[in-house]
């Protein structure tokens, strides 16, 4: 059943209020095919698609809420319904949040290259990212990568080939196809060259699981509580497998019957803020995630409610 869109958050994803991995087919109420642009800036490549390609499903990750906003109101304006755009970090979502074997094709458009060395843990052209494609791709869908910059593309050409699972289909200087985009725009007037990169998964990688998110986690406590104990780890590392959790500062209510703890957490590389609520409830407390914080229920976000809840209890 097509679904009524009358605002420009119509159209737009929150994972966290999703089972995961997420289901292609239930975002757009329809099979696909289904296509992936990784950080799409200004959305002009996206719409062009959606325009060109009502058949087509599409999905676009970014990390810029305004870049977000800005899309989904076009996605709005010109009656779109075959686009949907999600606020996260790519990595993340390639590597735990979209489901394994659904995009026929994968496109990035003029990523920044972070061409100092001091940034290079910042671009999206390593083996490591380039297999969680791989993970996200149908056998035989492509790659498409477009930048301005020749070191970022024989990079991404190094990786593709490292990880044994791409056949490189064709790496073109100047194409004579563009894809219409500001930053392609803004390179050809300064008179700078433009590289094309196209490549087809030809084998599986080793699959990861996506995410499974962990039940809400909660723990009740009877009896009294200490949140001065609290004060004592402050912004000290709580580290357990690959889990780390930080307890960065407490809110307490008038009464005290209730405290908010701003919290850090970092699975891998991927990290949330959010904050754990304490609530009074008849003869003890309920330690439990603040009813607006909306982190992925990670082990990381569960080994804080638990160790916080160690912590404080008499």
């Amino acid at each position: 059943m097509e679904r009524k869109v009358d605002h420009f958050l119509g159209n737009f994803i929150d994972a966290t209020e999703y089972e995961l991995p997420l289901k292609i087919v239930e975002l757009f109420h329809r099979a696909g095919p289904n296509f992936l642009e990784i950080g799409f800036g200004g959305g002009e490549f996206l719409i062009q698609m959606a325009q060109n390609k009502p058949e087509w499903n599409f999905v676009g990750l970014e990390l810029s809420m305004v870049s977000c906003q800005k899309l989904l109101k076009s996605v709005l304006r010109k009656g779109l319904k075959n686009l949907r755009v999600l606020l996260i970090d790519a990595q993340f979502a390639l590597d735990r949040v979209l489901p394994s074997d659904s995009f026929d094709g994968v496109y990035m458009n003029f990523p920044c290259p972070w061409p100092k060395k001091r940034h290079s843990g910042r671009r999206l052209n390593g083996r490591e990212f380039m297999e969680k494609v791989s993970r996200v791709l149908k056998p035989g869908g492509f790659f498409q990568l477009y930048t301005d910059s020749e070191d970022f593309a024989l990079g991404m050409v190094s990786s593709l080939e490292s990880t044994g699972l791409y056949n490189i289909r064709a790496m073109e200087k100047n194409p004579s196809e563009g894809v219409n985009t500001r930053y392609e725009a803004k390179w050809l007037s300064a008179g700078r060259q433009i590289f094309r990169l196209y490549s087809t998964l030809e084998s599986s990688t080793a699959r990861r699981d996506v995410l499974k998110e962990e039940e809400m986690p909660h723990k009740w406590l009877s009896g009294e509580i200490d949140m001065d104990r609290l004060e004592e780890i402050y912004n000290v590392p709580i580290i357990e497998g690959e889990s780390l959790v930080k307890f960065l500062r407490v809110f307490k209510s008038m009464g005290e019957e209730s405290y908010l703890v701003e919290t850090i957490t970092v699975d891998n590389d991927y990290s949330q803020r959010f904050y754990i609520n304490l609530v009074r409830k008849e003869a003890g407390w309920l330690v439990q995630l603040d009813s607006q914080a909306k982190p992925f229920r990670t082990p990381a976000v569960k080994l804080a409610v638990n160790r916080l809840a160690s912590i404080v209890q008499q």
